[in-house]
């Protein structure tokens, strides 16, 4: 997708035509992430989409997103310094994904005040930062540590990040690159070596190059030049790319719009949801296995370190039978030749110059050593299993995930139990509610995340009937007993739904565990979806998907 600088460059020209001199009147964010600024310019509202999501946009919407019930603490931010503001000017930073919102406000005394929003779409370290007149971030909507190379923290001096490893694409050094290079490897080189371009955008100038017998950065100026006549690119009905011009390196069915934020708006409309669900379900899934690998990594470490000091035993043995043959060890003997006390069997014991009691207590030292270090190492090792326990666990939550609410909501489990740095500061919680379906009039419940699961079993009646599959990581079901015993028919489809949402949705005849609710019990400090029930009984079915909630 070419949502780089080259076409944030158009999108900035473009808002800075239908938005300066705007007031903004409307503030809103619809979740952590995502802003809505209304803006009346030219006797008309305009809806300022800003999202810095797994897919991060910045654009005019005509499909806001309504704002959550209790306003987020950045959105009182910029309600306080910016709302009422009006807007003198909209810039790109030059060959960067950057937008600047230039705007002219009022402060408690009425005295006129500048600010800047910048709006960074620069994927997992995408962010919104308002400045002052001096430069200064008053606040962000993440918020990035001193241990970052570049940190964003209220009273620092906004800087905006620069690659020093890069060159703009107008640069002069940019023509060298074509020099030696296959023409269809060119476009990857060139989003290595340049600054801001998306591989569809230099495939173009690249293109631009070879037909017109032009460097690179003159076919950059030439594309740069090109006027605004926005493009979408359709694959099978389905919208896969925009540009703010139609690129003739692009052969894919195409529909003209009047505006590069109209063309935004229908890629995103029409793809952007299933892209950002599938990129932040991609981001989650690589932590998660990160995570595996890491806590794998440590209990085979744990057992090699077990194993060589399983024989803590043998230690003090030889120390005993060092004591107990002391009268028989000389002076200037290498070994001790004794029978094992518990096999029979002659064991020889290696000496040191040492005494025979100095040799002894070596042994009975390296007992109490080993012993000490096989008790630790069985408390981490039990530890490590059961963060596997839970991490495979949240794998399954996110094979079951079904919209990118379900996503963030097992993401911000993950920050929760430290497995995922929090991007920022905590904005309020996604909003997600569990799966809910209708059979022969009792309501089940499926939860989508651990956390879930322990809010649905925690709020559940006691004589409500539990459900888990046995033996594989899944949600936990509720189904509502409405103090009587459910049917039969019943307790077997929400087995078929317990099977569904588990590592084991395409096996057949599944085992699912069922009790009372009053019968399942979560220990203090038990990772989230760990509990322990009592009283189940077994039923044996094979998953099947559910119809609509």
């Amino acid at each position: 997708m070419p949502a780089d600088a080259i076409n944030y460059g158009k999108l900035a020209e473009e808002l800075h035509g239908k938005l300066s001199d705007g007031r903004i009147d409307k503030i809103i964010m619809s979740d952590k992430t995502t802003l809505v600024l209304r803006i009346r310019a030219r006797g008309k509202n305009n809806d300022l989409l800003v999202t810095a999501a797994a897919s991060p946009r910045c654009f005019l919407t005509a499909n806001a997103p309504k704002g959550t019930d209790v306003p987020l603490s950045f959105c009182l931010h910029l309600r306080k310094h910016i709302g009422g503001g009006v807007i003198s000017a909209v810039e790109a930073l030059p060959f960067e994904r950057i937008l600047a919102f230039r705007i002219r406000s009022r402060g408690d005394l009425g005295e006129p005040l500048a600010y800047t929003m910048y709006v960074e779409i620069m994927g997992k370290y995408s962010n919104v930062v308002l400045t002052d007149g001096s430069g200064k971030i008053t606040d962000a909507l993440k918020h990035v540590g001193f241990e970052e190379s570049r940190p964003i923290m209220p009273g620092l001096v906004f800087s905006p990040p620069r690659d020093e490893t890069r060159f703009d694409p107008v640069d002069e050094r940019a023509d060298a690159l074509a020099s030696g290079c296959a023409p269809d490897e060119l476009p990857a080189v060139m989003v290595n070596r340049l600054r801001g371009l998306s591989a569809v955008t230099a495939a173009e100038i690249a293109n631009i190059a070879g037909t017109n017998d032009i460097g690179l950065s003159a076919a950059c100026r030439k594309l740069l030049a090109r006027p605004a006549d926005p493009v979408v690119y359709y694959d099978g009905g389905k919208a896969k790319d925009f540009s703010f011009c139609p690129f003739a390196s692009v052969t894919a069915e195409r529909k003209t719009f009047d505006s590069l934020s109209e063309a935004m708006d229908e890629y995103y409309s029409s793809a952007g949801a299933g892209d950002e669900k599938s990129a932040a379900l991609t981001a989650a899934k690589r932590a998660v296995n990160a995570a595996l690998s890491k806590q794998k990594k440590k209990l085979a470490g744990f057992e090699r370190d077990l194993a060589s000091a399983a024989d803590y035993e043998h230690e003090r043995m030889f120390g005993e039978l060092i004591t107990a043959n002391i009268y028989r060890i000389n002076k200037g003997d290498t070994a001790l030749v004794a029978d094992d006390w518990y096999s029979g069997e002659k064991v020889t014991i290696k000496l040191t110059e040492n005494s025979p009691q100095e040799n002894a207590q070596k042994h009975f030292k390296r007992y109490q050593k080993k012993k000490r270090t096989v008790v630790s190492l069985s408390e981490q090792k039990a530890e490590t299993e059961r963060a596997i326990d839970y991490l495979e666990s949240v794998d399954a939550a996110l094979d079951c995930a079904s919209s990118l609410s379900d996503v963030e909501a097992i993401t911000e489990e993950l920050e929760g139990e430290g497995y995922i740095r929090t991007q920022g500061m905590r904005r309020g919680k996604t909003v997600s509610e569990p799966r809910k379906y209708d059979i022969e009039g009792y309501t089940v419940l499926v939860g989508k995340s651990n956390v879930q699961n322990d809010r649905i079993t925690k709020e559940a009646r006691g004589d409500d009937i539990w459900l888990h599959v046995q033996g594989f990581h899944g949600s936990h079901v509720i189904l509502k007993s409405k103090g009587k015993e459910p049917p039969r028919s019943a307790l077997l489809r929400a087995a078929s739904l317990a099977a569904f949402f588990s590592k084991a949705r395409l096996s057949e005849n599944v085992p699912v565990d069922y009790t009372h609710v009053k019968d399942v019990h979560k220990k203090r400090g038990a990772a989230p979806g760990k509990v322990d029930y009592f009283g189940a009984k077994t039923l044996y079915v094979t998953p099947e998907a559910p119809e609509k909630e």
